[in-house]
């Protein structure tokens, strides 16, 4: 396989790693003895954490976090000063005030591949509601969101990595129509086309904070049900676990990639890696069968490169820009 060339780097003004939506993630904590997303007596919570950092791209200084979406500092047995958060109030609320966050994406060129690799400096542990994780409804479990701002240079850049028959913009009806998707009640407005996904890697275990609240976790479980496998050794079950998804090519993966217009935030080019199909089934805690969309392959990984990347088919990401960028002055106009 031959090298990939450094295109650009942006900032990334939003990222979320749904990792709570893979239910081969969950069978694989659960198999080991965790109790996902919570012990049958309630005593020890355990969602599976989300990756969520907030950037940049806000028309207006960002508000503090409700309580209700985020993983606590004392679920990893942590004070807020030591994540560097201010503990406030938002409404009637208990809430957080984080510190700013920080990502870039390094978007390469491979011989007819973009690969759009994740630099992760900042981010922070949120979890879903327990009605709301059974992913069966989700097809978007993996976005970012860069400024649209870099739209026309980026696609100016991508040109000479294509034949000469792009170098003007697609002829009219050549191009894919972009299909537009409201989401979040109306928040989020976006216009997007499939782009083929030819690999992506993606790893919870990676996250230092996760390792942690993994240890944490474990401890919990020990105290309610000391004689379970994975009180024997923790150490050795977290170290064991398959924490990585990769592609496989049996489940119908995607990206969209496209333009947005998210309430708060400026116009933003949006590349979200989803899957639809088939559904899968497992054993659960709560319930005896939980069933959902197939995200990939799990695989075991040492955690020490810590890559987190989306590769996708060239042809197909650039047409996606350009299709959609001629949508950008059709998203919703913030009030």
């Amino acid at each position: 396989m031959s090298s990939a060339t450094l295109l650009k780097r942006y900032p990334v003004d939003t990222l979320q790693l749904y990792f709570a939506a893979s239910l081969e993630l969950q069978e694989e904590l659960i198999s080991h003895g965790f109790y996902v997303p919570k012990s049958p007596d309630g005593k020890v919570l355990m969602p599976v954490p989300i990756i969520y950092s907030n950037f940049r791209g806000r028309l207006k200084p960002a508000e503090p976090i409700t309580i209700e979406r985020l993983i606590l500092p004392k679920w990893l047995d942590l004070t807020p000063q030591q994540l560097g958060w201010i503990k406030t109030t938002r409404g009637k609320k208990e809430a957080y005030i984080l510190p700013q966050e920080e990502v870039y994406v390094n978007i390469r060129v491979r011989d007819s591949s973009i690969v759009l690799d994740l630099d992760i400096k900042g981010y922070h542990l949120e979890r879903t509601s327990i009605r709301g994780i059974n992913p069966e409804k989700w097809t978007n479990w993996a976005m970012f969101y860069v400024s649209a701002e870099y739209l026309d240079e980026l696609i100016t850049a991508l040109r000479s990595y294509l034949p000469s028959r792009y170098h003007d913009s697609l002829i009219p009806g050549s191009a894919p129509k972009p299909r537009r998707e409201v989401q979040q009640g109306g928040k989020e407005v976006t216009y997007y086309v499939e782009v083929p996904v030819e690999e992506f890697s993606l790893c919870l275990g990676c996250f230092d904070l996760v390792q942690h609240y993994l240890h944490v976790k474990a401890r919990k479980h020990c105290d309610i049900d000391p004689n379970s496998a994975l009180c024997r050794d923790p150490h050795f079950v977290i170290n064991s676990l398959k924490l990585r998804l990769t592609h496989n090519h049996n489940v119908r993966t995607f990206a969209k990639v496209g333009v947005a217009k998210i309430s708060g935030k400026k116009p933003q080019v949006m590349v979200k890696l989803a899957s639809d199909k088939p559904k899968i089934t497992i054993r659960g805690v709560l319930k005896d069968n939980i069933e959902g969309k197939a995200r990939g392959k799990l695989v075991y990984c040492n955690h020490e490169e810590k890559k987190q990347y989306l590769t996708l088919n060239l042809d197909g990401f650039y047409k996606a820009l350009i299709s959609t960028s001629r949508y950008l002055h059709m998203l919703p106009k913030e009030m």
